[in-house]
């Protein structure tokens, strides 16, 4: 018995159907890159994590939120800024 048959083509409709319920599923996902002659993936993998990167880890700047200054909002009651007190 010949199972390729049964492969439907790539892009197809059902080819797109088969990918979405792979892409949601670790068992068949698993499956699949091993078939296809890949290392299994469960999880993003960033590579090997060497002694620099682990020594200079604490001076990594991940986001420039501390450079950007506070917003200040003022608000009003009854027609005055609450911050004023004259």
């Amino acid at each position: 018995m010949d199972n390729k048959s049964n492969i439907p083509k790539k892009e197809s409709k059902q080819w797109k159907r088969n990918e979405s319920i792979i892409a949601k599923n670790p068992q068949l996902r698993r499956m699949r890159d091993i078939q296809q002659g890949f290392n299994p993936s469960s999880s993003i993998n960033t590579g090997v994590v060497d002694q620099q990167y682990k020594d200079n880890y604490d001076k990594i700047q991940w986001g420039s939120k501390e450079d950007k200054p506070k917003p200040l909002f003022r608000t009003k009651v009854n027609g005055r800024y609450t911050d004023n007190e004259e």
